[in-house]
């Protein structure tokens, strides 16, 4: 475990330091390993390289199945991304946090496609937190080797310093969140970065093909509760209502529509109808050359009305700047 990352952290109960404590073997891999609050003595498990907040905490009802869910659907969660999604929704993710002075958090990690690509491509220090400990554990196989800490915790009470962070990523999580819990994750985010620091937060864009698809019958074109077939709460929104959800916490936002072509739905159509060589053909061509006109469509007004995605831009504001201070001319002589 990287002592550098682990200083950013901080115990949930009492917000007292943690020290990284090796298992039996003193090697760090054995069964016992911990982060151990200095002030209260809380051990926090180390589980396959993960460093776990969540493993005894009684979750509501709701949030324990989805849970579930996730681990359940880890492995094949982190199976169905095309290299077309990665060129866009990666380097769209990381440009947007400028220049970090710090180690930045992925939020909502998942297996980890966001955290590599932090570590491995651009060589920053990263912690990834998810709510799923299988989904930690596919991340902890990916990073091996790169300057990254896999942390099993809540989004809505991390367990980070005040202004500890550098930035921050968050792709395909916000929209999983109910409104309330998605304010508070908010305010998370911006508590735990340091000012002028970053975050990069996307959610689904309820376009105009959901917008058709409302009209066509079906209410869950714009939200629900079951995504997949799992319990998965989430919601599509229009860049006025997301503008208006990160601007109640942040000042400066700025929405992108990203992911603006369908290719995976149009590979599909193809392979239906063409079979599979038209389609890995067309596929290969968007993976060379398609995904650069993808994001020259993102600064356009276009984007946000058929990105699949939108992105949010925003920065914790500095502190305010206090004025010199006026001698006080009492008591002085005529």
């Amino acid at each position: 475990m990287r002592d550098d990352l682990l200083a950013l952290l901080w115990c949930p109960d009492d917000h007292g330091t943690l020290r990284h404590e090796p298992g039996p073997g003193g090697d760090g891999g054995g069964s016992g390993e911990a982060a151990v609050c200095a002030t209260c003595r809380r051990r926090y498990p180390v589980l396959d390289g993960v460093l776990s907040f969540l493993t005894d905490v009684e979750l509501p009802p709701l949030d324990r199945a989805e849970q579930q869910d996730r681990d359940q659907e880890a492995t094949w969660y982190d199976s169905i991304w095309p290299e077309y999604i990665d060129r866009i929704e990666l380097p769209a993710h990381t440009e947007a946090l400028g220049h970090p002075g710090a180690p930045v958090l992925d939020l909502g990690s998942g297996p980890g496609r966001i955290t590599e690509y932090l570590a491995r491509d651009l060589g920053l220090p990263t912690i990834g937190l998810d709510y799923s400990l299988e989904s930690l554990r596919l991340l902890v196989r990916r990073c091996e080797g790169l300057p990254v800490l896999a942390v099993h915790g809540d989004g809505r009470a991390l367990p980070f310093r005040d202004g500890a962070l550098g930035g921050i990523t968050s792709g395909q999580c916000n929209e999983h969140f109910r409104p309330d819990d998605r304010h508070r994750v908010l305010e998370e985010c911006a508590r735990t970065l340091q000012p002028g620091a970053r975050l990069a937060v996307t959610t689904l864009n309820y376009n105009l093909t959901f917008k058709v698809w409302r009209l066509k019958g079906n209410p869950g074109a714009k939200e629900g509760d079951h995504m997949y077939g799992s319990n998965f709460y989430y919601v599509r929104q229009t860049p006025s209502e997301y503008r208006a959800e990160l601007a109640a916490v942040f000042e400066d936002v700025e929405i992108i529509g990203i992911r603006n072509f369908p290719v995976r739905s149009v590979t599909t159509g193809l392979r239906r109808v063409a079979g599979d060589r038209v389609a890995e053909r067309f596929m290969g061509f968007m993976n060379r050359f398609g995904y650069r006109a993808d994001r020259l469509l993102e600064r356009t007004p276009l984007a946000k009305a058929v990105g699949f995605l939108l992105l949010g831009v925003v920065s914790r504001p500095p502190p305010p700047v206090e004025a010199p201070s006026t001698p006080s001319l009492a008591g002085t002589a005529p």
